[in-house]
């Protein structure tokens, strides 16, 4: 993607000043951009949220816990040639996701002939099917059908005011009934495929990789654009610029003890808690080498949690990526299950 040489710039210039003082300096300008563009969202200005569920957090969910049976009611359907997209809700596992959001709407695109399947999740601010169809919708010709989830407070299981509103405990059950969802669907369709595999993006990849390790059977995994945690992500990398510490901390001054709790809530998430996939061998875990979102480190933290895991990068940015690296994306998910 190409940007006004002024704005290329300024861009520069900022990376130059603040290079050895934070990731940007080695963000691809697009990540840049965004950054800059989206640092008024104020996000988590309405502040922590039900402090009695952040107290819950750790131990939320294992591989110990039996997944719940789900029953997908499909509503429309639209064939082109040999393959046919179909539109179907279910009940969330998550009893405690409010109403607007505790009916999970999936999308399924499958080809007659395709042995294997993959869920894909989507990433922060993801809303609708299309970035995730446009990305790995060439799947399907390579045998795999598709299945994707939309997330709760999202799309059409928005709350009000939306994604923009959310608090840290709302973020934090979004992430818990991605992940219990994921693996109720990857349960319901084991009967149906020789194979399964969990995929994502961003946060999409964290949550995939989340899901993987706490289903109890073996799934490939396919995390992309993803590290071991999500803390840095909100207190380190670019997507920082955008949380309102000071709302969350109660004024400026409090910003430090602000970031650092919600850095200590996020590790409740992180993948070394929890034990790794039945078979870390049919993971891939993709990086990319400017992403100004998720630091290198906590990508190459991942792969060392998995044993056997594979670590692709590539030379893209957190947002380029998705424009420019779409096979080898793809590569990685097909990769991941070819070793199932």
């Amino acid at each position: 993607m190409e940007m006004p040489t002024q704005l290329q710039s300024r861009i520069g210039r900022l990376q130059r000043r603040l290079r050895g003082k934070s990731v940007v300096a080695g963000a691809h300008p697009l990540d840049v951009l965004v950054a800059l563009l989206s640092r008024r969202s104020k996000m988590f200005s309405r502040g922590w949220g039900d402090e009695e569920f952040l107290a819950g957090l750790w131990g939320t969910v294992s591989d110990a816990d039996p997944p719940c049976g789900i029953s997908i009611e499909w509503h429309a359907e639209n064939k082109r040639d040999r393959t046919v997209q179909r539109d179907g809700t279910f009940a969330s596992p998550l009893v405690s996701l409010p109403n607007e959001s505790n009916t999970v709407h999936v999308r399924a695109w499958t080809r007659e002939g395709n042995k294997n399947a993959c869920v894909v999740l989507a990433g922060s601010r993801d809303e609708g099917y299309f970035v995730r169809e446009h990305v790995f919708g060439s799947l399907v010709e390579r045998g795999l059908d598709l299945y994707l989830i939309e997330n709760p407070f999202y799309g059409r299981r928005r709350t009000a005011g939306g994604p923009s509103l959310m608090s840290v405990s709302d973020q934090a059950l979004l992430a818990l009934g991605m992940v219990l969802e994921a693996r109720a669907l990857l349960t319901h369709l084991l009967a149906r495929y020789e194979k399964l595999a969990v995929a994502g993006y961003s946060m999409g990849g964290h949550m995939a990789a989340i899901t993987a390790a706490v289903s109890p059977f073996p799934v490939a995994c396919a995390a992309l654009a993803a590290g071991a945690s999500a803390a840095s992500v909100y207190t380190r990398g670019l997507l920082s610029w955008g949380v309102d510490f000071d709302s969350l901390g109660g004024g400026p001054a409090q910003r430090a003890e602000a970031q650092e709790r919600l850095q200590r809530l996020y590790e409740a998430a992180d993948i070394t808690r929890y034990g790794s996939p039945v078979r870390t061998d049919a993971a891939v875990i993709g990086g990319c080498t400017r992403d100004g979102y998720v630091l290198r480190s906590e990508t190459e933290r991942l792969h060392r949690h998995w044993p056997g895991s594979t670590l692709r990068w590539l030379p893209a940015g957190h947002f380029s990526a998705l424009m420019t690296s779409r096979k080898a994306l793809c590569d990685c998910v097909t990769e991941a299950i070819e070793k199932l």
